[in-house]
């Protein structure tokens, strides 16, 4: 494990108390010092920056986002903020279909919501079941679906905001600004992989500003590139062939599946396509409009299965088909598009007014390749499509905004307004037949094993197959004023009617004292919710075993594992229910403090309590589930997990963020900057139902992926150094502790000791406009504690919900051309 190093002392000791990962980016507007933006996030007045904000915002420039050396959004913000977490790099076959989502303040990855241009994007149509600390059961916005070439700034609300902008906005608001140039492009090629020697990465990416009439620009980006495998593993410890008892004959150890992939995915065909454009039409009207598509194949490699497997698990008909063993691997073909048009009107007596509509898709689609449907018999396909997920959303939205001049305050008082319509569509395809339809063979005895011969369950089944939708109509009102030259308050208030479930009412009162230029403090407290995602709502999973019961009876018996929709009948007998939405307070107290013209400090505490929280349940067993079953057409379910709304949690912490620009005269400008977040999570209630504990509903590890899943405690600290036409950025993290729960033994319980990580990045700019950079994420090449005791087949070294991952160090090289 990678200690701090001098250097990275150095820095700290530099920065003192000064410092945040990068909170400002340059923008028209920005106050002299460079150290302060108009924000367009958590307020409607036109004239509040970052740091006059009644709110902590963090604005990241599109430099600092690319001189990250991240592969996308979510890597980047890795990086530069302490109040953002999501792990980097999933392991095994579910991880090609995670999306790249948004954790902030140790919440969900589906607690914070994201806007493109100010408006709502839509979510990823899939959800994972694997113990994943903030992305189990959510289902999240992809941000690696938007390229960094696209972005020229990406602002970052802490704060509860559900009264500002609707549901989902519990932890935060992160919205990512698409650049606006009207002239000028760039091409770049970047090339990179691990220290080890796999998980090459290729990207091709550009961008061309184009001028439009009346001060009108089109930007268009691309960007396109794959990614091989990345996996660091132990050998696979079980004896693979019928038979054989010595597992280190030369047939066993010659296996080329001795050692397999427990990583990230095959990523290929992967290409991001943006376009944003506003033209001007005359008299203050103006129109607008910004377009994403995003595409990529993922193949991921689930557990191998060997011909010992397969012989007793899927038949003979497996074994001849697959002599020594199987790796089964599922592609992902994702396709991703949005389109959002509006018109702005803006008249000095009026007011603002913009009017606007979205709508986005978000399609995956699945097969397993070499797969096989034993009951089918030599008759099944080797590849099986095995269905389609959809999520789309539809957005209607205007809204109003004046300054109403009065002797009463210091400023003009901001009034805002708007109404808001939204319908959301969710639906499940089934895949194929073969791909859970039982064939000829099903249940009948397998000649060479005595054993009933079982059908094959793979993605979407028949059972599975659905369509749901719900539309939402809201309206909000917002008030903010500087009631005097030190006083400023605002005051929101939003109202929603969901056809599914009813009414929300939810407000906001945000307060800000000036006690001198320097020194100010800040605060908010406000009601907030989440409703359900459809792809919560509607999701349902379904495998068979054909088992013998008792053992040795003769007796073969079909067996169910499921994952139940919450509001399904045989949820209902577990006490699930139709899922509520997610109710929040958030209270939010911080000091902003301005010791020098070039210097900022902030710091933030924070309580965010959740009622009736969205949770995927433990997979309760047959135990549990056998006697409530038992006597009801469900009696052949032997396992099942459903959403439930069970959990209350109470969340605390504190942020401190700062920065300090130096001016070096003839040897250049140093940014310094540094972050510090810590922050804890604590279930406050867990709730029985249906005559089952809340203790077994939400079990131990579901409870540890809650409460210490994410690191307690997160430190950045960055120096940017720019010389003439060098650059050079180098960036330290540390992640506190954090910790694993087993489902049932507290004896194996881990908790996995701080990491530190180091990033670098070289830079040198010709005078052409050509541009090389190098540079190390990870350049130490740290690494997590490794896993205590028995893992599966021996084959996982370090655990899934890692921080950033368990891969090492990463090397790049880029070459990019402005023109």
């Amino acid at each position: 494990m990678f200690r701090p190093t001098p250097l990275a002392g150095a820095i700290a000791l530099v920065i003192g108390g000064f410092g945040a990962p990068g909170v400002y980016a340059q923008a028209p507007g920005a106050s002299d010092s460079k150290l302060d933006t108009v924000v367009v996030v958590g307020t409607r007045r036109s004239d509040v920056t970052a740091l006059q904000s009644a709110a902590p915002v963090d604005v990241l420039s599109a430099e600092q986002l690319q001189e990250t050396g991240a592969q996308d959004l979510s890597g980047a913000l890795t990086a530069l903020s302490p109040s953002f977490s999501f792990p980097q790099s999933p392991q095994g076959a579910f991880a090609g279909s995670i999306a790249q989502g948004a954790s902030l303040r140790g919440l969900a990855s589906d607690q914070v919501l994201v806007l493109v241009n100010g408006k709502r994007r839509h979510s990823s149509a899939n959800v994972t079941r694997q113990g994943l600390a903030n992305g189990r059961g959510a289902a999240a916005v992809d941000l690696s679906l938007i390229p960094l070439s696209a972005i020229s700034r990406v602002e970052i609300l802490r704060d509860g905001a559900a009264a500002q902008y609707g549901s989902d906005a519990i932890a935060g608001v992160i919205n990512i600004v698409l650049k606006e140039n009207d002239a000028g492009g760039n091409l770049g090629n970047r090339f990179g992989g691990y220290a080890k020697g796999d998980g090459l990465q290729r990207k091709l990416s550009g961008w061309k500003g184009l001028a439009l009439p009346n001060d009108g620009f089109l930007n268009l980006i691309f960007d396109a590139g794959s990614q091989d495998p990345a996996s660091d593993t132990r050998p696979d410890n079980r004896i693979f062939y019928p038979g054989s008892t010595n597992i280190n004959s030369e047939r066993e150890q010659n296996n080329r599946y001795r050692t397999w992939n427990w990583g990230s995915g095959n990523v290929s065909d992967q290409y991001n396509l943006v376009a944003n454009s506003e033209l001007g039409i005359g008299d203050g009207l103006s129109a607008y409009g910004f377009a994403t598509y995003a595409h990529k194949n993922t193949d991921a490699e689930g557990f191998f299965d060997p011909p010992t497997t397969l012989r007793n698990n899927y038949a003979s008909v497996a074994l001849q088909r697959y002599p020594d063993g199987r790796l089964p691997i599922t592609r992902y073909n994702l396709e991703d598009y949005a389109v959002t048009g509006g018109l702005r009107y803006e008249d000095e007596h009026l007011g603002k007014f913009d009017l606007a509509a979205n709508y986005g898709n978000d399609t995956l689609k699945s097969t397993d390749r070499n797969a096989i449907n034993p009951s089918w018999g030599n008759a099944s396909p080797d590849k099986i499509y095995t269905g389609e997920r959809e999520n789309e959303q539809t957005n209607l939205t205007l809204d109003w905004v004046r300054d109403f001049p009065t002797d009463l305050l210091a400023r003009p008082l901001t009034l805002s307004a708007g109404l808001a319509w939204r319908k959301e569509h969710y639906s499940l395809s089934a895949g194929e037949a073969a791909g859970w339809q039982n064939g000829p063979l099903f249940n009948t005895l397998d000649p060479l094993t005595g054993r009933r011969i079982p059908g094959y369950y793979a993605g979407i089944t028949q059972v599975d197959a659905a369509s749901l939708e719900r539309k939402v109509l809201g309206a909000y009102v917002d008030v903010e004023g500087q009631i005097t030259d030190k006083f400023q308050a605002g005051v929101a208030v939003r109202s929603e009617h969901y056809s599914d479930f009813g009414d929300t009412t939810n407000g906001k009162l945000s307060l800000r004292y000036d006690f001198t230029p320097q020194i100010a403090a800040r605060g908010s407290i406000s009601s907030g919710y989440r409703a359900p995602s459809l792809v919560q709502s509607g999701l349902s999973s379904f495998s068979v075993q054909v088992v013998e019961q008792p053992s040795g009876s003769g007796n073969w018996v079909e067996v169910q594992q499921r994952t139940l929709r919450a509001d399904s009948p045989e949820a209902a007998l577990l006490g699930g229910r139709a899922l509520k939405p997610e109710e929040s307070t958030n209270l939010s107290l911080g000091l902003v403090w301005r010791p020098l013209s070039n210097a900022s400090v902030t710091l933030d505490a924070y309580r965010i309590d959740i009622d009736n929280r969205i949770t995927l349940s433990d997979q309760l067993p047959g135990n549990v589930v056998g006697p409530i079953f038992a006597g009801t057409p469900y009696a052949n379910i032997q396992s099942a997990a459903f959403y439930t709304n069970i959990a209350d949690t109470r969340t605390d912490g504190v942020e401190l963020a700062g920065q300090y620009q130096w001016d070096l005269q003839q040897f250049g400008r140093l940014n310094l900057n540094a972050g510090f977040a810590k922050t804890r999570t604590r279930i406050t209630e867990l709730r029985d139902v249906g005559g089952i504990s809340g203790e077994q509903i939400v079990g131990r590890a579901t409870q540890g992926l809650i409460e210490h899943g994410t690191p307690e405690d997160k430190l950045t600290l960055s120096a940017n150094w720019l010389y003439e036409n060098w650059g050079v950025t180098l960036t330290q993290r540390r992640y506190g502790e954090w910790q694993s729960l087993n489902s049932s033994n507290p004896d194996l319980d881990q908790t996995f000791s701080a990491q530190w990580i180091t990033d670098l990045d070289l830079s040198y700019s010709f005078d052409q406009g050509l541009k090389l950079s190098v540079g190390a994420i990870n350049l130490f090449d740290s690494h997590p504690d490794k896993l205590d005791g028995p893992q599966l087949y021996g084959v996982p070294k370090y655990s899934i919900t890692s921080p950033e991952g368990a891969q090492g160090a990463f090397y790049y090289a880029s070459v990019s051309y402005d023109f």
